[in-house]
C-alpha cells in the first residue's frame, strides 16, 4: 500500500503532511487510515504540544480520489463506499483529539479535504489558499464537508458555499471566522509551528479540558449529521449525474446536466 502520509515533528509541533503529488494530494480511502495512525502516533510524543496539518506543494488537497472513485462505480453499481466512513470516523477523532491542531493551508482544500481543514481548531492560510465544496458541480452532494462548514459558521453560509461551489477565500474565510491568520505561501508552516509554541505555555491538560467542553456538547449532535451527511454522499454517487460529472471532471469537460 502507498503511503500518502508522512510525519515530522518540530518540537513542540508534530506535523502531518499529506503527500500524493501526483494527484493534487488526492486522498484515497486508506489515505483516511494513513491519516488516523499519524494522529495516534503524535498523541503518544509526549513533547509534541501541537499537530500542524498540511499538504506538499502547493495543494492541500485535492480531496476524494475521483479517478479512483470513478473506477469503483464503474465496476459495481452501488460503490463500496469506505472513504465517507473513514473520512467521518476521522474528523470526530480529531475533535476529540486532546492535542489543538492546526491546519495549514498552503493551497487550495477541496471537497473532504475542506471537511479535513474544518475538522482541525485553528487554519493558517496562505493569501492564495481557498476552501471548496465542489461537489455540486461533479453531480455529488457535499456530505462531510457541507455538515463541517455548518458546525463552523451556521447554516446560512454553509449553504452559500455548499450549494454553489464558490470556493471561499483567505480573505472571506478570515472574515467569516473560518480562518484565523492568513500569511505569505512561505510562511504558512512557520506561523503555524509559532502558533504550537504560543500553546507550549499553557497547560496541556487545561487545553485538553477546554478543547473537550468546546467540542463534547455538539459530538453527539455533530456525528448524527455525519452519519445522515455520509448516507446522502452514497446516494449520491449512485446517480446519473454523479456518473456524468465525475466523467466530464475526468475528460476536462464541462457536464451537462439533462
Amino acid at each position: 500500500m502507498q503511503s500518502i502520509v508522512d510525519v515530522r515533528k518540530n518540537i513542540p509541533s508534530g506535523t502531518i503532511v499529506i503527500n500524493n503529488p501526483k494527484l493534487a494530494n488526492a486522498i484515497p480511502a486508506f489515505g483516511y487510515l494513513q491519516l488516523r495512525q499519524a494522529l495516534d502516533d503524535l498523541h503518544q510524543e509526549k513533547s509534541v504540544r501541537a499537530i500542524i496539518l498540511t499538504g506538499s506543494g502547493n495543494v492541500f488537497s485535492s480531496g476524494t480520489d475521483l479517478k479512483q472513485l470513478n473506477t469503483e462505480l464503474q465496476r459495481e453499481a452501488q460503490a463500496s463506499h469506505q472513504d465517507i466512513e473513514l473520512l467521518n470516523e476521522l474528523l470526530l477523532a480529531m475533535l476529540r483529539f486532546p492535542k489543538p491542531i492546526i491546519a495549514a493551508l498552503n493551497g487550495p482544500a477541496i471537497g473532504s479535504a475542506a471537511a479535513l481543514a474544518l475538522g482541525c481548531d485553528f487554519v493558517i492560510a496562505a493569501k492564495q489558499a481557498t476552501l471548496q465544496l465542489s461537489e455540486v458541480k461533479l453531480g455529488l452532494a457535499a456530505g462531510s464537508a457541507a455538515t463541517m462548514l455548518n458546525f463552523r459558521v451556521g447554516a446560512a453560509i454553509a449553504a452559500r458555499y455548499s450549494i454553489t461551489g464558490q470556493p471561499i477565500s483567505a480573505e472571506i474565510g478570515s472574515q467569516i471566522g473560518l480562518i484565523h491568520d492568513v500569511v505569505e505561501e512561505d510562511f504558512v508552516w512557520a506561523r503555524a509551528h509559532q502558533l504550537a509554541v504560543e500553546i507550549e505555555s499553557a497547560s496541556s491538560q487545561s487545553i485538553q479540558m477546554t478543547k473537550r467542553l468546546l467540542n463534547e456538547s455538539v459530538a453527539d449532535q455533530l456525528e448524527t449529521q455525519l452519519q445522515v451527511s455520509g448516507a446522502m454522499t452514497a446516494a449520491a454517487r449512485t446517480t446519473s449525474h454523479a456518473n456524468l460529472g465525475i466523467n466530464a471532471f475526468l475528460e476536462k469537460e464541462t457536464p451537462e446536466w439533462c
